[in-house]
């Protein structure tokens, strides 16, 4: 039988140098001479994971462990592939597998520490960081995991103290850079935290964590994006349940002190109305104003490079609806006859600015989400109200209480949308 180990040699070595594809042709023709290598399996689903090929990945991995089922490295591997795919349930479940196996690879315990805090459970995600650095006390994964763990526990000394060893310890990991920036983006460090994340930039340019953090510390420039990121930091930290109940009991409260306070009459009914119209000025910012700060960076010499091709056009058409709509509106102040149909067109318009400023661009007519598809079929509906009204005699109150019904439920499908 050929002697595969040349060029298992070859994949590896491709694979080190960023080069996947290359080195699954190298395994292709390796697994054709041996169907049952297990550590050519091994590196196909690295392969398969470097090229977001993330199935396919787990597939292989399998059959790995089917050759070779007391290996801990495949079960963490499987593990890996599960939290790709954001399925933290068996990812969890094969990385103690793993370490049952395995229980000297500090690695291990970093991915488990990775998944435990995407689960919010940071106590835990902070003990097997250290069960990690009690097998291997220089592992970055594991130093980044505790570092992010100590700093959502508000112990920032702690924290500071870690990212400070990380960082010693491997200067260029891009990644370490990254973490660091988002733990200083949390605490309201924003200029900082772009220091960071245009090294790991630099580092490496490709690095999709690195550079969603430096729009967010360049956008933190702006006062009330500052205060939403504050938010989103505070919610995201909850769990699941709570991410899910907590804009609805903000309204359900906002709603019912509003109409207490408005049954009570005078000063109590100027306090309600205060109330509910914060609460509409802080849902239309949360709506706006990540494409609003996104165009903004159009101007700034490094927030532009940061975008993506996507943000650029949701940034243009946010801002295309929102000066088209107001100058219907203001062009509605200035005339006797019609006045109320451009008024109405105006403000449609602006409300086409939510489904424009957060939809997927280019719109493909396949394999949309369900989100997308009400927000095709929302800007056609509006668009079509719009030239009903300047157009026609129709009744225009009608058609603009349908399309306005229509606007409010996507508003709160948009809430969930993710």
């Amino acid at each position: 039988m050929t002697d595969v180990a040349p060029l298992l040699e070859r994949a590896q070595l491709l694979l080190a140098q960023g080069r996947p594809k290359d080195a699954e042709r190298q395994l292709t023709d390796a697994l054709r001479i041996d169907p049952e290598n297990d550590y050519a399996l091994g590196l196909l689903a690295r392969c398969k994971y470097d090229q977001k090929q993330i199935h396919e990945g787990i597939e292989a991995v399998k059959n790995a462990i089917r050759v070779m089922p007391h290996e801990g490295y495949y079960f963490y591997l499987l593990a890996f592939g599960y939290y790709q795919l954001d399925q933290h349930e068996p990812a969890l479940r094969y990385l103690q597998r793993a370490v049952e196996l395995s229980p000297w690879s500090a690695e291990f315990f970093g991915l488990w520490g990775l998944v435990l805090l995407e689960e919010k459970q940071f106590e835990l995600a902070l003990q097997k960081a250290n069960e990690g650095l009690a097998v291997d006390p220089e592992n970055i994964t594991c130093l980044n995991v505790r570092s992010t763990s100590l700093n959502k526990l508000h112990r920032v000394e702690d924290a500071m103290e870690t990212m400070q060893d990380a960082l010693e310890k491997d200067p260029e990991n891009a990644w370490t850079h990254s973490t660091v920036g988002w733990n200083l983006l949390e605490k309201r460090r924003h200029n900082e935290a772009a220091k960071h994340f245009r090294e790991a930039l630099r580092l490496q340019p490709n690095l999709e964590g690195a550079r969603e953090g430096l729009k967010q510390s360049l956008k933190s420039k702006i006062p009330p994006y500052k205060w939403l990121l504050q938010y989103s930091f505070w919610i995201n930290n909850k769990g699941k349940r709570a991410r899910l109940f907590i804009p609805i009991a903000i309204y359900a409260g906002v709603q019912l002190l509003g109409q207490l306070s408005v049954k009570g009459g005078g000063t109590l009914a100027a306090i309600g109305y205060t109330l509910l119209a914060l609460y509409v000025a802080f849902v239309i910012t949360s709506w706006v104003i990540n494409p609003l700060a996104n165009f903004f960076l159009f101007f700034h010499k490094d927030g532009k490079y940061a975008l993506s091709q996507r943000e650029k056009t949701n940034a243009i058409a946010l801002v295309a609806a929102l000066t088209t709509g107001l100058g219907l509106v203001i062009a509605s102040l200035f005339i006797q006859t019609g006045s109320v149909p451009l008024l109405l067109a105006g403000l449609v318009t602006l409300s086409l600015g939510l489904p424009l400023g957060h939809m997927q661009f280019p719109l493909r007519l396949t394999g949309n989400s369900w989100v997308q598809w009400f927000s095709i079929g929302l800007i056609v509906f509006g668009l079509s109200v719009i030239a009903i009204m300047l157009a026609t005699s129709l009744p225009i109150e009608q058609i603009g209480g349908a399309y306005f019904v229509s606007f409010v439920l996507y508003t709160w499908a948009s809430i969930f949308r993710r």
